[in-house]
């Protein structure tokens, strides 16, 4: 099971995509993600809960970045998952992923903006 939570705050929304970004579920979260874009004028797309990506899925990813690019909309990804990571690794992309420390662990995105 996924799912996608948009916590919205102001012109800014948090996107918390968590469970499985595949096949079946990459057209839901696919559109809630581009919903959220044609809304705001920065989404934060937050892969820490995500448990299973695949091509769709990155497909899904791909597409809310070229939406983001169509509308002008800052778009940053952030706590990508090793599995998501390795995949990522392996195609060539531009999506925006948020920086990670030196010791592995994600480096913070600013919170919403309180509005």
């Amino acid at each position: 099971m996924s799912n996608v939570l948009v916590i919205r705050a102001g012109r800014q929304a948090v996107a918390q995509v968590t469970g499985e970004l595949d096949i079946a579920t990459a057209p839901r979260i696919r559109q809630a993600l581009i919903d959220a874009i044609h809304r705001h004028e920065r989404v934060i797309i937050d892969l820490g809960r995500l448990e299973f990506c695949d091509c769709a899925g990155l497909s899904a990813l791909i597409a809310a970045q070229k939406a983001a690019c169509a509308y002008g909309t800052a778009l940053t990804i952030r706590n990508t998952p090793p599995q998501l990571a390795r995949l990522l690794r392996c195609v060539p992309h531009t999506l925006p992923l948020a920086p990670v420390s030196r010791r592995g662990v994600p480096a913070q995105s600013p919170a919403p903006a309180a509005g």
